[in-house]
């Protein structure tokens, strides 16, 4: 009887979740043949050890039937509890839907996938468990790889001893048809409150153009921003990858899980990834007045905001605080370029809009902030002291000319090269005087690429790009 109640259920999950769906592997942990060993189960990916953490036959009130596996491991260090080999197709979406109770952190995952990063595995969200009674949960991972011998898995940590550890019962995992092809417009935009992606928790096949780079705590990518080409609005997104490298500019394609990331929309677990081009023109940025710069439209956009000024500084965190003519202040963050603004002197800023505690602007490079030189007779837009700025000829081979006219009296300046990622490749002081003056430039020893050229003394900067070929 148990046997006919077990199916039924499960069968009328998967209809009312996806029509076409396909049944890969059904599990109760009925039946078990040692230690950690329940049929279907403790495969090679399984580093669960019994004589530390431990996968146990446990009988004290399962979902259904007499036996359930209760998961122990008490560490913040996640450990895998995996099937044997299931074979996968890529592009297929495989839905696990699992029942929990007791008290810890749980994740599903696939391993022998990825196999293009040599990475292996993917994995969903943690799902936080912390009830005595049973609830069922769903998560969806994407193969990008086929395998014959792919294992699912549960990941698990920071079980609580005295909540019965993680229980887990009658697990079913099912192919549930391929990802939403999708524009970033249609994953983005939503009139609802709270305004989640329509996509949330599912799978889509998107693209666009990089517009921003971010790294982790150790230095190297961790994801990156893309964006719909002449789009205003709703066209953009925060892409977590650290797996495909990628520069701006690149035009790429991807499959990935929508997530909503402390409400910033993300998508993440990205799989068949395609690299299109690469060297293309950034979206142009959308000029927001910082009054609107909290409206959901703007989350992941290069924008520009005019004319603000530095009204409040976070010395612990280097967070600048702006204000604009519109009423409006907003953050400027360092997660991607750190700048030392001057309080009370007026910025054009450019940059992607990031969600932290609310939607703050991420500065990309030394190009992505004009200083404005303040006159008695007003505001005199990004050249400053340094008029008529040059450089000739550009595209260049690594020599070229900087033609600036000095307009203010101070005696010294400094010329900093920085590359894209806002590493300065060559700085040097330089006496000046007032009027026309010219510099010398060679950076043939450089590589081939972008570059910001910028020069400055206390009172004003000016900045231009600079492309070795």
């Amino acid at each position: 009887m148990k046997k006919f109640i077990l199916f039924s259920l499960c069968l009328t999950g998967l209809f009312s979740m996806n029509l076409s769906a396909q049944v890969l592997f059904q599990s109760d942990f009925e039946t078990w043949t040692g230690i950690q060993a329940a049929t279907g189960w403790n495969g090679s990916k399984s580093n669960i050890v019994a004589t530390v953490d431990s996968a146990k036959k446990d009988s004290v009130l399962p979902y259904h039937g007499s036996y359930c596996v209760k998961l122990v491991n008490l560490t913040t260090t996640a450990k895998r509890y995996s099937t044997q080999p299931l074979a996968v197709t890529a592009g297929t979406v495989y839905n696990v839907r699992f029942w929990a109770k007791g008290a810890g952190s749980v994740r599903t995952g696939l391993a022998g996938v990825k196999q293009s990063t040599g990475f292996g595995y993917v994995y969903g969200a943690y799902i936080a468990v912390a009830s005595p009674t049973w609830a069922v949960f769903n998560q969806q991972l994407l193969a990008d790889s086929t395998n014959s011998a792919a294992q699912f898995l549960f990941s698990v940590k920071s079980t609580l001893a005295a909540s019965g550890n993680l229980a887990i019962d009658s697990v079913t995992i099912s192919g549930v048809g391929s990802a939403h092809v999708a524009s970033l417009y249609n994953i983005q935009f939503t009139a609802a409150t709270p305004a989640n992606s329509p996509f949330m928790n599912e799978y889509v096949t998107t693209g666009g153009i990089v517009t921003a780079v971010y790294n982790g705590s150790t230095g190297t990518q961790s994801g990156y921003y893309v964006q719909t080409t002449g789009a205003k609005a709703w066209a953009a997104a925060n892409i977590y990858d650290y797996s495909h490298i990628v520069s701006m500019g690149d035009s790429i394609t991807f499959s990935g899980l929508v997530q909503e990331y402390y409400n910033e929309t993300e998508i993440a677990n990205i799989g068949n990834f395609t690299k299109v081009s690469s060297g293309n023109p950034i979206p142009a940025a959308t000029l927001v007045g910082l009054n609107t710069i909290q409206n959901e439209q703007y989350e992941g956009m290069l924008i520009k905001v005019k004319d603000v000024n530095d009204v409040r500084y976070n010395a612990a965190q280097a967070w600048y605080v702006f204000a604009d003519s519109t009423g409006g202040i907003d953050t400027v963050d360092n997660v991607i370029f750190t700048y030392n603004y001057t309080q009370g002197k007026k910025y054009n800023i450019t940059g992607v809009v990031h969600f932290e505690y609310a939607n703050w602007i991420e500065p990309r490079n030394i190009g992505d902030i004009d200083s404005i030189n303040v006159t008695a007779a007003g505001i005199k837009e990004y050249q400053n002291d340094f008029a008529n700025m040059n450089i000739y000829p550009n595209p260049n081979n690594g020599m070229f000319t900087v033609s600036f006219d000095v307009l203010g009296d101070e005696r010294t300046m400094d010329v900093i090269l920085t590359d894209i990622t806002g590493r300065i490749i060559y700085k040097k002081e330089l006496d000046t005087h007032t009027g026309a003056s010219t510099l010398q430039m060679n950076t043939s020893s450089f590589d081939k690429g972008t570059y910001f050229l910028e020069i400055g003394n206390t009172q004003s900067r000016s900045v231009r790009k600079v492309i070795v070929q």
